[in-house]
């Protein structure tokens, strides 16, 4: 079986517990105005490699990786649920932790069989509403959604994800809609709330498309730290006036 990828980077520390081998999947079904790697939008661009292949590549990482694990992240892995279903099924044989980074882009019978057969999924809801994801990224907030009902009725955890936008996504209204939107989860272990980065100028430049946040302002690492502490206080509170 033959699957395509953008990278592979060996001794990740942040998607996931522990370091980690990160696998960047390519293809994604999104154009989220704030993505930064539209080098991973075409589907069947990237490296062609083999379940065999990518195996070997990280089999030779195991040592570094065993307390940690192995993310599929993208792109959007879920474009080729199949491939990583098999690479995830040989992994758990070699006793690696499996982590699925996706934006719930696709939902489809062999996704959600991926979603299932993980040991985490990092979640990423990008926005409250349809309106502002059709808006900032041409796709639906169901998917995200359907991903985290499928992960709380397995009594799977999950890690929420989202990148914080200033002037568009960090207001206190947005955030009192976020806690309305997950507190009922009890799968969710973790909140991360991301600061947005222009890192990715230049790969819009040499894409020659433009990139279109970039008139949004970079988000501050001690306002992304405020509103995550503010966010899971509005959770607790929904929580304890709900019993």
């Amino acid at each position: 079986m033959i699957g395509y990828i953008h990278s592979l980077q060996s001794l990740g520390t942040v998607d996931g517990p522990g370091v980690r081998a990160v696998v960047f999947a390519q293809g994604c079904p999104y154009r989220c105005a704030y993505c930064h790697n539209p080098d991973t939008w075409k589907v069947g661009d990237g490296e062609a490699i083999s379940h065999d292949e990518l195996i070997a590549k990280i089999a030779r990482l195991k040592s570094y990786i065993k307390d940690g694990g192995v993310t599929l992240s993208g792109g959007e892995p879920c474009l080729q649920a199949d491939f990583f279903i098999e690479i995830t099924k040989t992994l758990h044989g070699m006793g690696l932790h499996v982590a699925l980074d996706t934006s719930g882009a696709v939902t489809g019978e062999r996704a959600m069989e991926l979603v299932r057969s993980v040991d985490l999924v990092l979640l990423d809801v990008k926005f409250n509403t349809e309106e502002e994801y059709s808006r900032y990224t041409g796709g639906s907030l169901a998917g995200a959604m359907k991903i985290l009902g499928e992960r709380e009725r397995m009594g799977a955890p999950v890690w929420i994800r989202r990148v914080i936008l200033p002037g568009i996504n960090d207001t206190d209204t947005d955030l009192e809609a976020f806690a309305e939107l997950i507190w009922r989860y009890e799968c969710i272990e973790k909140l991360e709330l991301l600061p947005f980065r222009k890192l990715c100028l230049e790969k819009y430049e040499s894409l020659g498309i433009p990139f279109p946040a970039s008139d949004i302002p970079e988000a501050k690492e001690s306002d992304c730290e405020r509103l995550s502490h503010k966010l899971s206080e509005l959770i607790t509170s929904h929580r304890k006036s709900k019993k």
